[in-house]
């Protein structure tokens, strides 16, 4: 779950959150939910557009927003502990060799069609997603290395994988996985990314590209998880979820009142909307990756980790949230964001900024300071690529850390491409610095990161390293849990230590809400929750 975009959606805002440990339900005091009422339209204006409404095609978080309004999944993520509770599955359990899981399912649950949710559904999905369905989605990915399902009855299933795979239950919990409904798949063919059918809360009634997607109330819902605040169909009749790409539309909406909810505010807006009695603001930290830049560890000069260590040690964290961030955030401590089980607290205690040290940690390694101040090892001056994707977050704060790096002796050039270019040049590793930062509710998300595997993937530091491949690795199939995130937290040290991610900044998420919303919720990576909405009478 790739996060992007500062400059044009800011998404960071006080840290004065009730929700910065990870929770992310808002709560209903008893007299806020004897005022709402049931029924209505609720008008969402979203940031960026969609690709498709087929779960297993896409790969953009803004798709899967709106997925998670209309399916359920077999088990859910609760966002104040990460911990993963019963869904549409009643239970499940591991083998012993973690290559298998078997879900006892809930019974009575149909979906937007009509037809049974069962075994022989969740099968179907699963093998689906194996399919040439064009470019592989996400869900291919969440999935991992799937073998197969078997039905064992019509309420229990048993999904295998080729090797361990640990993070499944919690993969499970992730949209992209949800159940589809087998027969609305057959019968409908390449319209199905149009009108899915799951078995949610809301049903897709249209999507008109490049405009909206209307969604409504499905009034058989009856089995949320223990998670909802309710039992039975969603309060609210029909949600508009209009696609708003413009910062000052969304503001100017939501003023208005034509929009309920905007997400991604800018700072200024922020300010202003604090002092006005008829929105509020609402916020959350999610399980994922902080923002974090990367050095290349095959590429001259940073294949130095002297190099690499010196310049986390040369960046001012609390200035880059204070300038770019206008104090609305906090420096990430791990490569891992707090809420993310397995998140150790490493980078202050490793990695401090101590200009004084950045500068004698290169003295020992050879690199001396040239006559501009750029130091100098065998007459090659310690110049680093950074390639930064158009809109992708980082442009704010490449200048900074630039200007940073300089007062150590290291020269950064900076280099803007659009994203695709730029993803491109990161896998080819044309770079010094890449940059990447993920919604993700799984410690697993460092195999994507660093993993030899991901090489030619995501791995903006083109680590190849057999000890960490190995820890990540053992970390995937073990299924007890606590160990599993013990190994996480050393993995984290060692990749600290080594240099292979600078993590700069803790993500937040910041959504404004008109007064007459009562009962917002974010799930564990932000996205919304609605199904508990009312509109205020």
């Amino acid at each position: 779950m790739r996060r992007t975009t500062l400059r044009l959606a800011p998404i960071v805002a006080l840290l004065v959150l009730f929700v910065f440990g990870g929770s992310g339900v808002l709560p209903l005091s008893s007299s806020v939910e004897a005022q709402g009422k049931q029924g209505g339209k609720l008008v969402l204006a979203a940031r960026q557009d969609i690709d498709t409404l087929d779960p297993h095609i896409t790969n953009r978080a803004a798709t899967r927003k709106i997925l998670i309004q209309f399916t359920d999944t077999l088990t859910v993520i609760n966002p104040k502990d990460g911990k993963v509770q019963p869904g549409l599955a009643e239970s499940w359990e591991a083998s012993s060799d973690g290559k298998s899981y078997t879900f006892r399912l809930r019974k009575g649950v149909k979906f937007h069609d009509g037809t049974p949710f069962d075994a022989a559904a969740v099968k179907a999905t699963f093998d689906r997603i194996q399919e040439p369905l064009g470019a592989p989605g996400v869900a291919r990915a969440f999935l991992g290395p799937y073998e197969g399902a078997d039905v064992i009855d019509s309420s229990t299933v048993r999904v295998r994988f080729k090797q361990p795979y640990a993070p499944f239950p919690r993969m499970a919990g992730l949209s992209p996985l949800a159940p589809l409904s087998p027969t609305a798949v057959r019968k409908m063919g390449q319209d199905f990314s149009r009108r899915p059918i799951g078995t949610g809360p809301f049903m897709v009634k249209e999507w008109v590209t490049k405009s909206h997607v209307t969604l409504v109330r499905n009034p058989d819902y009856n089995w949320a998880s223990a998670l909802a605040a309710h039992q039975g169909p969603a309060y609210v009749e029909e949600i508009v979820w209009r696609f708003v790409p413009e910062a000052t539309t969304r503001t100017a909406i939501l003023q208005t009142g034509e929009a309920n909810i905007s997400e991604d505010l800018s700072y200024a807006d922020v300010a202003a909307f604090e002092r006005n009695r008829d929105v509020r603001i609402l916020r959350g930290v999610p399980a994922g990756t902080p923002w974090t830049v990367f050095p290349n560890v095959q590429r001259f000069p940073t294949n130095d980790a002297s190099v690499r260590r010196a310049l986390h040690h040369a960046i001012r964290k609390d200035a880059v949230v204070r300038v770019v961030f206008h104090g609305q955030s906090r420096p990430a401590a791990s490569l891992l964001q707090p809420p993310t089980p397995g998140f150790a607290p490493l980078a202050t205690e490793l990695f401090p900024y101590d200009l004084a040290r950045a500068k004698k940690i290169l003295d020992d390694a050879g690199w001396k300071p040239g006559p501009d101040g750029i130091r100098v090892k065998d007459g090659k001056r310690l110049e680093l690529l950074w390639i930064f994707g158009t809109n992708n977050g980082y442009e704010e704060m490449a200048p900074l850390i630039q200007a940073m790096a300089r007062e150590a002796g290291i020269d950064i050039q900076l280099r803007e491409q659009p994203r695709v270019q730029m993803y491109e040049a990161v896998r080819k590793g044309e770079h010094n610095i890449g940059e990447l930062n993920w919604w993700f509710p799984d410690p697993s998300i460092l195999t994507t990161n660093f993993h030899t595997s991901r090489l030619h993937a995501f791995n903006p530091a083109r680590l190849s390293d057999p000890e960490i491949d190995r820890l990540l690795d053992q970390a995937a199939g073990m299924v007890d849990e606590g160990q599993r995130m013990e190994l996480y937290k050393k993995i984290q040290r060692t990749l600290l230590e080594m240099g292979a991610g600078i993590p700069l900044v803790d993500q937040v998420t910041i959504v404004g809400v008109r007064k007459e919303v009562q009962g917002y919720g974010f799930n564990v990576v932000t996205f919304p929750v609605l199904y508990d909405v009312r509109l205020a009478k």
